[in-house]
């Protein structure tokens, strides 16, 4: 049976959506509980799937990624063969950061980053030429307005 989260575990895991390297110590503070009690709920709320990673947002742009992108693409068929052989292949490219398979007129998002409009060009050709990409739309983002950065309770 699956954990059912308490109004403590909601508490903690916005915290740690918001700076998840703020101290347990810090965190048990802010909820005027003990740090063990942190600790052992962090580690339970990991083992129960709730925490797959904890990760730093970085700024792509003083990274000298200037370009933030979304490729839409249709595979020529949905086949369970078409799209694995299209994830090993799309995984070798480094600037994917995202493959999602989606529904409406396209089948497939890419989110790429990369350092500039050449080298985007360069991924979209390539992508473009894989076997079974029947077609794709690109969209450049020209500023982000809202970051993902986790769920809202």
């Amino acid at each position: 049976m699956e954990k059912k989260l308490d109004r403590l575990d909601i508490s903690i895991l916005k915290l740690l959506q918001e700076d998840s390297s703020r101290p347990h110590k810090q965190m048990a503070g802010i909820l005027n509980i003990s740090t063990t009690t942190i600790c052992d709920r962090i580690k339970k709320l990991k083992m129960a799937g709730y925490i797959v990673t904890s990760v730093a947002v970085l700024n792509r742009r003083k990274l000298k990624q200037e370009v933030l992108a979304f490729i839409y693409l249709k595979l020529s068929h949905f086949s369970d063969e078409i799209i694995d052989k299209f994830k090993q292949e799309v995984s070798m490219i480094k600037e994917v950061c995202e493959c999602c398979t989606i529904t409406g007129q396209y089948n497939m998002r890419l989110k790429i980053i990369t350092t500039d409009n050449t080298s985007f060009s360069g991924i979209q050709r390539n992508i473009a030429n894989m076997k079974n990409v029947q077609g794709l739309e690109s969209y450049v983002v020209l500023d982000n307005i809202i970051t993902d950065t986790g769920f809202n309770f």
